[in-house]
């Protein structure tokens, strides 16, 4: 079943609002959920009418149920204060793409309404300068910095379907390596049912190879996007297969000839229906038959993302010189003392011929690139085959999850058949008080398996408090040789330090370093006594905060590994080496260098947790988001499957 208009119902709907409201004027906005926006709308033609904008999915004038007036949060209340009893003069959609426009000026001064309906899409209102004055969701996007007075910048267009020239569709054809479909859909700016069509309008056949089609072909399949893309006639109606609607479109299509349709005055009326009836469908649905098309959907979406992801990384290879060059590029200009940052201002104000090529760069060497009409992400710091193998490695990721998800399918299977009951949630406590948080808490820390208190700072004043306050002379230390590592004390007590705690210690020093952002698995750091560490520099030497003299002989501990598991153990939260921090947690988790950032991850593990622990307010007081992220080591991080 559909799930969001395609750029075919965006120009289509376009058009009914310009015939609708344009030269209206708009009224007051109200929100109904964290993705949709109600705008009411006087139509210089009909009243008033109610404008449904839903980011990723839908915008069409609506007769449903308006949500009640109440106080209205940050974004409607932005777009109340901008837009109320302003003109509506201009709706647009923007290059053929899943964006819509609607201008609206008010006391001569222009603001700008973008509803993007591509997937993860927002909805952002402009000033007159097209700078974002507010988000109705915060986005990152590579490339794009999407913040309250920055400029609004559009995602990168691809070949136009209704506009390609014959030459330029047979270049793309030819060069694109897979089936014809497939080259439509990657290539030109259009969906899965509209490639199918263009190649049944075409009469050739889909999973031909893009390559081996002959001139005449080629032809048939440049009229057939005339003819599929540059129709205006409109009849709107539901697709119904077996009784349910399958899909909404404001015109025929071959590939549903034969099918029940319902038809409709208006293409608002036909989405209007057909996502409410697709809503109420969700609501009816059992529980555990819509966890089992989720899972079903999230297996497909990983095996998908796979499949793309190795294709990406064969490009790369099939690319090898021009990427080459692109590196060789950056690496030149690195040379000469330029910065990342310093290198992107020079390229993309400039008439290059990288500036078309590169279409992003930020400060850590990530860049987006177009090459042979496909836009690959490399890191300026990575040779070719490097840079190839981030994609398989993601690719690795999408199997691992899929296995998960699969998994997790077939337990819902049997849920569904009555075969197992599904398990209780376990209560780690059903009252918790909270408790007062000991001195070392401020710090990274760990009791190692053998008993022992070992502390590491989080930044350079950290690190002083530690060497000044904690750190005894019968105290041992731990450090790396790169900078950025936490100085890391055993507090001995006087006993005899175990060969286990030195290595847990040390596992400890590594993972909490910088080295953990360097993607490497394995890592050395060195042993001293407390009183080997100084802050008198040699003469004429200086210190800066966080920084120290280690004077005198060095145990070395080669290849230690990084990684580090969280649980909670005796009602606290607790992390470290896994060894120390594993037994006798539950939950636990462990972490892994990867691709979320703390934030991101914390949510994540947060999650995990709250599977297995019943009472939610004893969850949020011992390992909240925040206090997770407190934990997790500096840089990208995974859950470890």
């Amino acid at each position: 079943m559909k799930k969001a208009m395609s750029n075919v119902d965006v120009a289509a709907m376009v058009k009914e609002l310009q015939d609708r409201i344009l030269g209206g004027f708009m009224g007051k906005a109200y929100q109904q959920s964290s993705d949709r926006i109600w705008l009411s709308v006087q139509s210089p033609a009909e009243g008033r009418l109610d404008l449904l904008l839903e980011t990723g999915r839908r915008v069409h004038i609506t007769k449903a149920e308006r949500p009640a007036s109440k106080t209205p949060p940050q974004f409607p209340t932005m777009l109340r204060s901008h837009l109320s009893g302003g003109r509506i003069v201009d709706i647009r959609q923007h290059q053929f793409d899943r964006v819509l426009e609607i201008k609206v000026e008010r006391s001569g001064t222009a603001r700008y309404l973008i509803v993007e309906l591509f997937p993860k899409g927002s909805m952002i209102l402009l000033d007159e300068s097209r700078n974002i004055l507010s988000m109705l969701r915060k986005m990152l996007y590579r490339g794009r910095k999407m913040a309250a007075g920055e400029p609004y910048l559009y995602h990168p267009g691809q070949l136009d379907p209704r506009t390609i020239a014959r030459d330029e569709l047979a270049l793309w054809l030819a060069s694109s390596g897979q089936d014809l479909v497939r080259s439509l859909v990657r290539g030109l700016n259009m969906g899965g049912t509209y490639g199918e069509e263009v190649c049944l309008v075409a009469g050739v056949d889909k999973n031909k190879e893009a390559i081996d089609l002959d001139p005449g072909e080629i032809d048939r399949v440049h009229q057939a996007l005339s003819e599929v893309f540059l129709n205006e006639t409109l009849d709107p109606h539901i697709v119904i297969e077996d009784g349910a609607p399958i899909d909404v479109l404001p015109r025929p299509l071959k590939l549903y000839s034969g099918l029940e349709k319902k038809r409709f005055v208006t293409f608002s009326e036909a989405l209007d229906a057909f996502f409410v009836e697709r809503e109420k469908e969700t609501t009816r649905q059992d529980p555990l038959e819509h966890r089992i098309e989720l899972q079903r959907k999230a297996i497909e979406e990983f095996r998908s993302q796979e499949a793309e992801l190795v294709r990406k990384g064969e490009l790369i290879y099939q690319l090898y010189g021009s990427v080459e060059q692109i590196l060789t590029l950056m690496n030149d200009a690195r040379a000469r003392g330029f910065s990342y940052n310093q290198i992107w201002e020079r390229i993309s104000g400039s008439g290059l011929p990288q500036a078309k090529t590169i279409l992003s760069l930020d400060g850590r060497g990530e860049m987006r690139v177009f090459l042979d009409g496909e836009e690959l992400e490399l890191n300026a710091e990575l040779a070719v085959p490097q840079n190839a193998q981030r994609y398989y490695d993601k690719a690795k990721d999408m199997v691992r999850k899929a296995r998960g998800a699969q998994s997790a399918l077939a337990i819902t299977e049997e849920l569904k058949a009555g075969k197992v009951a599904p398990k209780k949630t376990r209560a780690v406590s059903s009252y918790y008080r909270r408790r007062k948080p000991k001195w070392y808490e401020r710090f990274r820390w760990f009791y190692s398996s053998d008993g022992f208190l070992v502390l590491g700072g989080r930044d350079a004043d950290s690190n002083e408090e530690i060497y000044a306050k904690y750190l005894e002379r019968r105290d041992l230390a731990m450090h790396t040789d790169a900078p950025g590592a936490p100085l890391t004390a055993i507090k001995t007590e006087g006993k005899e330090v175990p060969e286990s705690t030195l290595q847990e210690a040390a596992g400890f020093a590594v993972s909490y370093s910088s080295l953990w952002k360097s993607g490497l698995a394995a890592a050395d750091c060195y042993l001293v006594k407390g009183d080997q560490v100084s802050k008198t520099p040699e003469s004429g030497e200086f210190l800066k905060k966080g920084a120290f003299v280690i004077r005198g002989e060095r145990r070395y501990f080669r290849d230690v590994p990084l990684g580090i598991a969280l649980g909670i153990r005796d009602g606290v939260l607790i992390g470290g080496p896994v060894s120390a921090a594993k037994p006798g947690s539950d939950p636990v988790v462990e972490i892994e260098q990867g691709e979320l950032n703390p934030d991101d991850l914390a949510k994540r593990i947060y999650r995990q947790f709250s599977l297995k622990v019943e009472d939610r307010a004893f969850l949020k007081s011992v390992a909240s988001v925040d206090q997770i992220v407190q934990f997790l080591p500096p840089g990208n991080s995974r859950i470890k499957e």
